[in-house]
């Protein structure tokens, strides 16, 4: 019995020291503690990371959207910046929450805004639940998922914006 506790007591302090030798030879090796080994990025500047491009669309406008085929949607494009906006892309994305629908893109470019222009655009779009081959929509009347517009405008310079709703099912 004595030996079994000298041999656990002895293994014990073996493996401190061993530990501690680590941790030492860890220690000597590296830089200083302040350092981070992944360094911060620097802050972007406050005009450079500010979007130019805002995407305005009043919940007005998506209140009267139904279910039905050839709908018209408005949304407001805004140059907010004191530069001119060059080729301008707007794309709206259909989607369901239910992720086997398929999703409806639809494109349109506004061409150059200058600054502080408003610009309204105007998508038709499409609502209506997919159907199945037999005629049947994909999803129960029950359990109806909601629609998801997202809508991206982007340009070539990097200025972007994105607006996202959902709506009612």
């Amino acid at each position: 019995m004595k030996g079994i506790i000298l041999w656990v007591l002895g293994a014990s302090v073996a493996f401190l020291a061993a530990a501690n030798t680590f941790l030492l030879l860890a220690n000597l090796g590296s830089e200083t503690s302040t350092s981070n080994p992944i360094p911060m990025a620097e802050p972007p500047d406050s005009e450079s990371a500010r979007s130019d491009l805002v995407l305005k669309l009043p919940e007005d406008r998506l209140e009267g959207l139904r279910k039905a085929p050839g709908q018209w949607i408005a949304l407001d494009v805004e140059n907010a910046g004191s530069e001119e906006l060059t080729n301008v892309n707007i794309m709206l994305d259909v989607a369901s929450e239910d992720t086997t629908r398929p999703r409806a893109r639809y494109y349109q470019e506004t061409g150059n805004m200058a600054p502080e222009e408003t610009t309204t655009v105007e998508f038709e779009i499409d609502l209506t639940p997919p159907v199945t081959g037999e005629g049947r929509e994909t999803y129960p009347a029950e359990g109806q998922a909601r629609g998801v517009l997202e809508i991206r405008a982007t340009t070539p310079d990097r200025a972007s914006a994105v607006k996202t709703a959902v709506l009612a099912p």
